[in-house]
């Protein structure tokens, strides 16, 4: 699958962040992830972009940048579903 089609794909599910009015919900979690200042540093967010550029499946990238939202405290769990 071309990475522009890839990268159209949602996420299994939205994901609710602190302080954002509107879920991510798609591929704006790899906007994101480049634009931490620790992405770089932060091995939970290395692993998304490795997925991401390896095209994984949607299910595996969802978890893991699921995961690394939680290890940076933007995960709103209160308003997850």
């Amino acid at each position: 699958m071309p990475p522009s089609t890839y990268l159209r794909q949602k996420l299994t599910q939205p994901l609710p962040i602190r302080g954002r009015s509107r879920p991510a919900h798609d591929w704006w979690a790899a906007n994101y992830a480049l634009e931490l200042p620790h992405a770089e540093s932060c091995n939970c967010w290395r692993r998304a972009a490795e997925l991401l550029l390896d095209q994984a499946d949607v299910a595996t990238v969802s978890e893991q940048v699921k995961l690394a939202l939680f290890s940076d405290a933007q995960l709103d769990l209160e308003a997850m579903e």
